[in-house]
This record gives structure tokens, C-alpha cells and sequence, in this order.
């Protein structure tokens, strides 16, 4: 049974991954409370901080599923790994078990990603090294840059099921001579941009 991680919220919340060389179970991101504009921060794999409190809710109403990690080998080599624990997904969390959809009228989440290393690995135990080799990541078909800082890679929203996710890829491009354990580390961000409560 895939073990799933939770992380609260409504606003905004930044939530970390691994990129190493073994595969992980999707992570239920669910940021934890926070006031209008008060972006709230953490790691999805470890923990999350947050302040503050809801207008209307006095609980989180929505959630993001992302990847609790991605792992690679050599035989992986241009290989593109996807599937559902690769994908980034909208969903409830209402105590009472309801629909985003029986909560809000509309509801629109911003997805961005952050890259540690340019999409490139450090050496375990060298952190401050220079990034060697390289993986490209792809969310709905799109190639995300390999430059470092924020990319919005998509919005989220209520339309469609399919309008509710982010489909992810990911893909070695260049293994390394030297033996060892690499690694990278993407923060997604996600932040609320519109929204309509239907009420309680």
C-alpha cells in the first residue's frame, strides 16, 4: 500500500521533492492554514509551517497530491518515466469528505516549480558542489526550463477532471562515470488565484 503525506492549506504552500535514484509513493500535499497573501511554506517529504487562519473555513478545503520523489538508475537513460505518482493533482480535504466541486463555485490554483540544482544532481555528501549531469521534467507535455527560480508550469482548476491535475514526466539525459548517489531537490509552489465559496 502506497504511503501518503499530508501537508494543509488554502492560500499558498511550497512542498519539496527528491529526485534520487529509487522510486517513491505520491505525497497528499495539504498546506496547513494561512491568511489571505500569506504565502505558507514546507517541505512535502518532511514537514510544513504555516500561520494564520481562514475567512470562511475554519479547516483546509483543498489539497495537492504531488510525487513524494523520482528515482533514476543508469538503465533508465532517455527513458521517460510517467503515471499518476508523477502527476500534481487538486484535492479535497473537507473533514465531511465533499467535492471541491459541492464547495467552491470556482477555484483556480497556480503550480510552480523550483529546480535546487538547474535540473542537474549533486554527489551525496557534497552539497555545495558544483551540478553534474542532468533530467529534464516535462508538465503537460510542456519541457520546463532548466533554469533555477520559480516557473509556473500550470493553473489548476475545477472545469474538468483533467483541468484538475498536472500531468508530470521526468527523464534521465546523461548518466555519470563516477559510482555514487545523486541528487536534486524541485519545490513546487501552489497558490490560490481565484476562488468562489459555495458556502457551508
Amino acid at each position: 500500500m502506497l504511503k501518503e503525506k499530508i501537508l494543509k492549506k488554502v492560500l499558498s504552500v511550497t512542498s519539496a521533492i527528491a529526485i534520487l535514484g529509487t522510486m517513491c509513493a505520491p505525497s497528499l500535499v495539504i498546506p496547513s492554514l494561512a491568511a489571505p497573501e500569506t504565502p505558507s511554506t514546507g517541505s512535502a517529504t518532511v514537514f510544513y509551517t504555516s500561520e494564520g487562519s481562514l475567512p470562511e473555513f475554519d479547516t483546509p478545503q483543498w489539497g495537492v497530491k504531488i510525487p513524494s520523489g523520482v528515482s533514476f538508475s543508469d538503465a533508465d537513460l532517455n527513458v521517460e518515466k510517467t503515471g499518476e505518482q508523477y502527476d500534481i493533482q487538486l484535492v479535497t480535504v473537507n473533514p465531511d469528505g465533499k467535492l471541491l466541486t459541492e464547495i467552491y463555485d470556482n477555484l483556480t490554483v497556480k503550480a510552480e516549480v523550483d529546480s535546487k540544482n538547474g535540473f542537474q544532481f549533486t554527489k551525496d555528501g557534497e552539497p555545495d558542489a558544483m551540478g553534474v549531469g542532468g533530467y529534464s521534467y516535462k508538465a503537460n507535455g510542456q519541457l520546463v526550463s532548466k533554469a533555477t527560480g520559480n516557473q509556473t508550469i500550470g493553473d489548476m482548476n475545477l472545469t474538468t477532471a483533467e483541468k484538475m491535475k498536472i500531468t508530470g514526466g521526468f527523464t534521465l539525459e546523461e548518466t555519470l562515470t563516477e559510482a555514487g548517489n545523486y541528487k536534486d531537490i524541485l519545490t513546487f509552489t501552489f497558490t490560490e488565484t481565484a476562488s468562489a465559496f459555495k458556502g457551508k
